[in-house]
């Protein structure tokens, strides 16, 4: 009976031993949850770590359950998903994003590492995620890290909709991209602001080819008079003085305007661009004189590892899906695990509805599509207004115009009811028209018209400054002291021709 007693008594001991040491264990460490996509990660031979107060997750583990195909040779480790390659070295906090024969680097704050108990390599799990585009979000409560796919999450909100009157407007948009396009544009308007009115106006012409080749030469014109005056009476002065140069400065840009000429062949990566007028001159803008944006100089000076014809036949061939899902999901940080998904898709499912072919209203040959944006955004509040409009109209069953409309408004104790108002709209003449309307009380006020004409052009754009032109490639601009601005050398100048 002793001897019963005594072996009752050890393993009684025994027990409360192992749960006091279980207990002590759990408080403190607490186990980390992984959910993707809603659904809870299982970890084998390898769990998740916090290190640096940063969560890690096994490399192999997690970016094979997002789908990618991983591979590690030495100490760098890569994963590929899609047309997306993330590269990443033990140890070190450098890593580079590879899409679209681009090749980002970026820095994290915390370098992948690998545990010497199990040898598995981790990785930090924010980075990680969202180098592939997912939103990353944590349940404090659950200690559960977040992840989504917004693509995934979009797919699903679009199943069972159609978008066939999008995707008129998408065949519609590429009459613009083919052949070459003369444009003519004009704009009217004045902005105000303390009081004083600033009228200003431009003028515009231009020719694309292609999409990818342009030229275009407009002139802007500004009256400052009078807002000088308005802000010389706050200032407690009668009268505004101005000394001979600036007066001459103000009558340059008032009846001379600025003049902007640009040039460039898409294709190739290169963009002209020549600013002039007596105002310009006189603040030492140099005369005649092109600046070169060559955007394969300008990756290289930046250190992007890119080939401009290589990102721009990618792109021309590259799903949209991901960039739209990404925008849609912006600002989203999911914070409740049980939640987290199911609300990224009722959302989704709210915005992408906004244009399904269910949400236009049929008006002669005019679809109307109404977004209510305050309820949208979940923020109704008396006096407040907030929709946006956008029309097609149709004929046989095929896009002949477009036309949009914002518009903004709420009351305000002090400053009254403010509005923002913009619409643009192109019609079947191919001519198109926008305004925006800026009521922002005594602070601001804003009115701009502007009109444009595209007609079917013969011509094919200059695509490079005239023969003879001095230009000033913008690359060595940025990497060097400029002598044109005030370095010893400057970059160098290329005269068109030689």
């Amino acid at each position: 009976m002793k001897m019963k007693r005594l072996t009752r008594w050890a393993a009684a001991l025994g027990m409360t031993a192992l749960l006091l040491c279980g207990s002590a264990f759990a408080a403190g460490e607490q186990t980390i949850a992984v959910q993707l996509n809603g659904e809870d990660l299982t970890f084998t031979d390898a769990v998740p770590q916090v290190k640096d107060q940063r969560t890690f997750l096994p490399f192999r583990a997690v970016f094979e359950a997002m789908g990618a195909e991983v591979s590690n040779e030495g100490n760098v480790i890569t994963a590929k998903q899609g047309d997306k390659t993330l590269t990443m070295t033990i140890g070190e906090t450098a890593a580079t994003v590879t899409q679209l024969g681009m090749e980002v680097p970026i820095t994290m704050d915390v370098a992948p590492y690998v545990d010497n108990t199990t040898w598995r390599t981790y990785v930090p799990v924010r980075f990680a995620a969202q180098a592939f585009g997912y939103t990353v979000g944590w349940d404090q409560d659950s200690y559960t890290a977040i992840l989504i796919d917004p693509v995934k999450v979009m797919n699903e909100a679009m199943e069972g909709k159609e978008f066939t009157y999008l995707e008129k407007l998408a065949e519609y948009s590429e009459k613009y991209n083919k052949g070459i396009w003369d444009m003519t544009m004009d704009m009217d308007g004045s902005l105000t602001m303390l009081g004083g009115t600033m009228p200003m106006s431009a003028t515009a012409k231009g020719t694309t080819q292609d999409e990818m080749k342009m030229s275009m030469d407009m002139n802007m014109k500004m009256d400052l008079t009078e807002y000088i005056k308005s802000v010389s009476l706050l200032m407690g002065e009668e009268e505004a003085t101005l000394d001979a140069e600036a007066q001459a400065q103000l009558d340059a840009l008032a009846q001379e305007g600025i003049d902007l000429s640009m040039r460039g062949n898409m294709d190739e990566g290169k963009l002209y661009m020549m600013m002039g007028g007596s105002l310009l001159e006189s603040a030492g803008i140099p005369k005649d004189t092109w600046f070169l944006m060559d955007f394969d100089a300008i990756f290289a000076q930046t250190g992007l590892n890119a080939d401009w014809k290589q990102l721009m036949t990618a792109a021309r061939s590259a799903d949209m899906t991901p960039m739209l899902a990404s925008l849609l999901a912006a600002g989203q940080q999911p914070a409740t695990a049980s939640t987290a998904y199911g609300e990224m898709k009722a959302q989704m499912e709210k915005l992408v509805a906004l244009f399904a072919d269910d949400a236009f209203v049929k008006n002669g040959n005019d679809y109307t599509a109404t977004i209510d944006l305050l309820k949208l955004m979940g923020e109704e509040s008396e006096g407040a207004e907030g929709t946006m409009t956008f029309t097609l109209t149709m004929r046989r069953s095929e896009v002949t115009g477009y036309a949009m409309g914002f518009h903004m408004a709420a009351v305000n104790e002090e400053m009254g009811t403010l509005s923002m108002d913009m619409t643009m709209s192109l019609d079947d003449k191919d001519q198109m028209k926008a305004n925006i309307a800026m009521d922002m009380g005594e602070l601001l006020n804003i009115n701009l018209d502007l009109n444009a004409k595209y007609t079917k052009g013969r011509t094919a754009p200059e695509t490079v400054p005239p023969a003879g032109a001095v230009v000033l490639p913008l690359d060595q601009m940025m990497g060097s002291s400029m002598g044109v601005i005030g370095g010893a050398d400057g970059p160098t100048t290329i005269i068109v021709g030689e």
